[in-house]
């Protein structure tokens, strides 16, 4: 199981504990620098080739038309000399009749010379039919009112309805949808559109269609759009864009934990609510991706505001990084007044944005810090963009920060420095995060930094997670494409009909008395059970797509909670000799953490200081902290993991953006986070120890380490690991003191002796609970409610 010694300080990886259920593990040993091919395949979450496209053809705008020759007046004026004194009144009206006909000529001949200019393309919102002043749809009325404005696809209408409830229409011409490209596009935006719940979005409310056309119903934006706000003022003060820019980033990273990428971002599509709050809208160019590796290729957008890399060509495609491109896009033209590729035609525009060729005015007022922003933001590396929450630790931030938007924004330039004290705008800076979903109302911060969970609303905090979420997605704009119905737009999932009359129920009065006697039964037994159960909704967790690796955790989530009752039945038997307790070892554990897996991974130190970062490919690398070593670990379908040791200074050419990850992982929980333990390596910890899973869970962490701990931190900062096959526990303080114990003399004694407010036994059942649910999952498609 081991390895052979690299030298005097030899290393040994512990891929599975004593007692599991498991197959044989290979370990690969590497002294060299050679390429090891069982890496080549997992490192396409870190790497992102860019290829270079061939240029566009530029437009004709004009198409200038010669003078037609044979347009000249070749017809002469004739007379007979012999006639001449005969015929003077007829040569006379001859003569006025090609006058006449000259000037016509002329006159054709000069309209011929202009240049004829392009027939403008027709938009297809101008097929929109205005709305019947009510509108009727399944048995409720809608009264139109003013029209708020159009694109390229729709017209907007406010309309009203009988509680006098007003709402914006989306309105579609259905003579517009003549392909089913199209439908397949207007039936996406509408399913994205709808999974969407976040405070910074626009509320999807509903959607319908009579004979000409399709309403989509939104939530209504009263006070106009970024655009229109940059319009009225020209430019806007930093402290303003600040807080526009944080709640723009609480919705994108919302969006991107669905996996969904907007793709058109722009000011004109952010909009201002009644309390002058941003709400991101119009998604009739986004796109769901079905894993985090997926690209897209479409090449859409707006020019000023397009990446790169979806100029560039089609062979690389695009991903999240393209709103990220987006927001450095509309910083700069909030700070400065115009995008910062602006040109008078789009092939300019195009060319500065793939040579990213733009200057700051030197006549703008604008801080270095906030041209550091911009700057990061627009490299035409998309792997090289800085992550939401990257952005948000900017120092750029932590400048004058207002606490909320003006109502007088759109006439008045606002004067924060003279009311607003640093320690205001740092706390107006941290309640604008928790309120665009960027951290947690509790996170402190001090030992496990909360990057990738969004604050989600209670009705959002019950839906599973992204995967499910976003197959969900995909699924129904399937479904609703299968079931087309040729004489409708929308698929009867959208647009049902009235259910008024459809059906009739006769209840038996005993028979629904006795069922709900029954229920409540029912309902008493499962209370308790329930309790721990609604704590238990992964919000995220490392999706292992190896059907081995899965059936080995579940295997030892089953060993540790049998040890677990098996404690529980002896303690109601009177307990264990002291000589058949268990000999305390204390495990290892993690000692901090940082999730980042919205961009690289899920990163960790443990208690013998070691630092692993378990990658979004799967692959884990794990960095010795008494050698100049590291293992490189992944999945292997037959036997579960294989692991590779390697000495640094010949680290494989494919692993070297693995470990300047890493390295970049170690500086920031050096620098930013406590350790949580204080415990070290023991002589009795022979082997090094990895993270083999984490899952996030509302009330806690759980963290699977290789060795058969399970350690979980709750969110009041009391943290247990369960060791030893269920017979161990350890606990340590918000104050970091740890202690080990048998499990059978805690439950003996009913709490951790001196630590009675930990709330042990009460936070055990979820411990169990979450441990039964594990072991449960053998199979990927098992494994629901994970990321």
């Amino acid at each position: 199981m081991s390895l052979a010694p690299l030298h005097n300080n030899d290393h040994r990886l512990n891929l599975y504990p004593n007692g599991a259920t498991r197959t044989p593990v290979k370990k690969i040993s590497t002294q060299n620098g050679n390429n090891n091919n069982n890496t080549n395949n997992n490192l396409k979450s870190i790497e992102t080739p860019i290829s270079r496209a061939n240029q566009e053809e530029k437009e004709n705008y004009y198409s200038n038309l010669q003078p037609n020759k044979n347009n000249k007046r070749t017809e002469e004026h004739l007379y007979d000399p012999n006639q001449q004194q005969q015929n003077i009144n007829i040569q006379i009206q001859s003569q006025n009749q090609n006058q006449n006909q000259q000037q016509q000529q002329q006159q054709q001949q000069q309209q011929q010379m202009r240049p004829a200019t392009k027939k403008k393309k027709e938009k297809l919102s101008s097929l929109c039919k205005t709305p019947p002043s009510l509108i009727k749809t399944r048995g409720r009325d809608y009264r139109r009112g003013q029209f708020l404005g159009e694109g390229g696809f729709a017209r907007c209408f406010q309309i009203k309805d009988e509680s006098g409830k007003i709402f914006a229409a989306k309105t579609v011409a259905k003579i517009s949808i003549k392909t089913e490209k199209t439908r397949r596009k207007l039936l996406s935006e509408i399913q994205i559109h709808k999974s969407m719940k976040h405070q910074n979005i626009v509320q999807f409310v509903d959607c319908f269609e009579d004979h000409i056309n399709v309403y989509i119903l939104l939530g209504m934006c009263p006070n106009g759009s970024l655009m229109e706000l940059l319009k009225k003022r020209k430019i806007l003060t930093e402290p303003e864009v600040r807080f526009f820019t944080v709640q723009i980033c609480g919705a994108i990273k919302y969006m991107h934990s669905r996996r969904v990428i907007h793709r058109d971002l722009k000011l004109g599509n952010i909009f201002f609510d009644e309390n002058y709050n941003l709400k991101i809208g119009d998604f009739g160019l986004a796109a769901v991706l079905a894993n985090d590796r997926e690209r897209k290729y479409t090449v859409c957008g707006t020019p000023n505001y397009i990446a790169p890399e979806v100029l560039l060509g089609k062979h690389s495609g695009h991903s999240y990084e393209v709103d990220i491109w987006s927001i450095g896009v509309m910083i700069f033209a909030l700070l400065i007044g115009k995008p910062p590729f602006q040109a008078k035609d789009v092939n300019t525009i195009y060319s500065r944005i793939k040579n990213s060729e733009y200057t700051f005015p030197i006549n703008k007022s604008i801080s270095q810090e906030a041209k550091t922003l911009i700057q990061d933001i627009l490299i035409n590396d998309p792997i090289a963009r800085p992550s939401i929450n990257e952005i948000m630790e900017y120092v750029w931030f932590r400048g004058t920060f207002p606490s909320m938007t003006s109502n007088t924004v759109f006439t008045e330039i606002p004067e924060y420095d003279q009311f607003l004290t640093p320690n205001e705008s740092l706390n107006n800076f941290r309640n604008c995060m928790i309120q665009s979903g960027l951290i947690l109302p509790d996170n402190k911060g001090n030992n496990g930094t909360i990057l990738s969970t969004n604050n989600i609303s209670s009705a959002v905090d019950n839906e599973i997670t992204n995967d499910s979420t976003t197959n969900k997605i995909l699924q129904l704009i399937e479904n609703d494409l299968e079931k087309y119905n040729q004489h409708t737009i929308l698929p009867y999932s959208l647009s049902p009909g009235g259910t008024k009359n459809k059906y009739k129920e006769v209840i038996d009065i005993e028979a629904q008395r006795k069922l709900n006697d029954l229920a409540r039964e029912a309902r008493l037994r499962r209370a308790q059970q329930a309790n721990a159960k609604k704590h238990l909704i992964a919000s995220s967790t490392n999706r292992i797509n190896c059907e081995i690796s899965l059936r080995i955790l579940a295997s030892e989530c089953h060993l540790t909670l049998s040890g677990i009752l098996e404690a529980e039945a002896q303690k109601k038997m009177g307990g264990l000799p002291p000589s058949r307790l268990p000999k305390i070892k204390h495990p290892i554990v993690v000692t901090k953490w940082v999730d980042y897996s919205n961009k690289h991974g899920f990163s960790y130190q443990l208690s013998t200081e070691d630092i692993g970062v378990l990658f979004n490919n799967g692959s884990t690398i794990l960095r010795l902290a008494d050698a100049e070593e590291f293992w490189y670990i992944n999945y292997d379908k037959n036997e579960g993991w294989v692991a590779s040791h390697y000495l640094l200074n010949e680290k494989p050419n494919e692993l070297i953006r693995h470990l300047e990850v890493v390295d970049f992982f170690t500086k920031y929980m050096k620098s930013n986070l406590s350790r949580v333990s204080t415990f070290i390596r023991e002589d009795y910890h022979k082997d090094d120890v990895f993270l083999r899973r984490y899952t996030r869970y509302k009330d806690f962490v759980m963290f699977e380490l290789s060795d058969g701990t399970f350690q979980f931190n709750f969110k009041d900062h009391h943290k247990f690991a369960i060791s030893d096959g269920g017979k161990l526990v350890t606990y340590i303080s918000p104050t970091h003191e740890s202690l080990t114990y048998p499990l059978i003399e805690i439950l003996k004694l009913g709490e951790i002796p001196d630590y009675s407010s930990c709330k042990f036994l009460e936070k055990l059942s979820l411990i169990k609970e979450s441990l039964k649910i594990k072991s449960s999952i053998v199979s990927i498609n098992d494994d629901t409610g994970m990321k």
